[in-house]
């Protein structure tokens, strides 16, 4: 368990400090091991190699400024995911994604890595669905005990990890049932294989709540967001992250901040044993930088 949290805790420093030094030995300081074992640990512990996980993270989140914010240059780009040159990033963008970032319209999708049957239905409820109502809401700082869970979408994977999550405040005698409950989507379910897909369960709560065993903490600042509400199966969930990332964000003033995209729920999805969600999806947003 200690190394799960030392690789747990890596990745939430990459995915914060894109254009900082990721080397392997900067992030095995972070780990407290040393470079030789912490390669090996990192990919036992999650399937990827650390550089290779370093470059997904750096290159989805360069794909989501560059839908969400077509006016911005590649170079500017780039530089705020951690490259040193724009040579540099077309080159591991077209390895990575079959095409140079130049060549790509910036609104077709990449590499898909979602099963053919999920894409099929998530197709159909796009072509079906209403315009959603967008809203734009300021939200104070908050901090969130999570619990990662894998592979979230498949079996019983989300509600095992919303009771390993109630487990553990139970243990630290926080009273979670009045708490706001939040779910982090870190990765990119279109061009993430599915078994690397990440996503955190969490609940929002005060200093008391440290990190401890399998329980992280993040502190996020207050944003401004864009947000849409859905009700239903999962897949509208889908559906709305796309109205916003491809159709909403492109038109707009903004583009997304550097967070990760937030499930808000208005009810604990337990209670319809996970088949019917009431949640607000919901974007951290500031203007468009140049």
């Amino acid at each position: 368990m200690a190394y799960a949290n030392r690789v747990q805790r890596v990745a939430d420093h990459v995915r914060s400090h894109l254009d900082h030094n990721l080397s392997l030995e900067a992030l095995a300081r972070v780990a407290g091991f040393s470079p030789y074992h912490f390669h090996r640990i990192f990919r036992a512990t999650t399937g990827e190699t650390l550089t290779h996980f370093t470059q997904r993270c750096r290159l989805e989140r360069a794909a989501y400024l560059m839908k969400s914010a077509p006016g911005r240059t590649l170079h500017s780009i780039a530089a705020e995911v951690g490259f040193s040159a724009q040579s540099d990033f077309s080159r591991v963008f077209r390895r990575h994604y079959g095409i140079a970032p130049s060549r790509w319209d910036r609104r077709s999708r990449l590499a898909p890595a979602v099963r053919e049957d999920y894409e099929t239905v998530v197709a159909t409820a796009r072509a079906n669905r209403p315009t959603p109502t967008v809203q734009t809401r300021r939200h104070p700082p908050a901090r969130v005990a999570y619990i990662r869970v894998r592979n979230p979408f498949q079996g019983r994977q989300l509600a095992d990890g919303y009771n390993r999550l109630r487990s553990c405040l139970d243990t630290l005698q926080f009273d979670w049932h009045s708490a706001s409950l939040l779910g982090l989507s870190w990765d990119n379910y279109e061009t993430t294989p599915i078994e690397q897909v990440s996503f955190d369960l969490g609940f929002v709560v005060d200093h008391t709540v440290p990190a401890a065993g399998p329980l992280g903490v993040h502190q996020f600042p207050a944003v401004q967001a864009v947000e849409v509400h859905c009700q239903g199966p999962l897949v509208n969930i889908a559906v709305a992250w796309d109205y916003l990332y491809d159709e909403w964000l492109p038109h707009s003033r903004f583009e997304p901040e550097d967070l990760p995209a937030i499930k808000r729920f208005r009810s604990c999805p337990d209670q319809s044993a996970w088949a019917d969600w009431n949640v607000d999806c919901s974007i951290a947003i500031r203007p468009q930088m140049g």
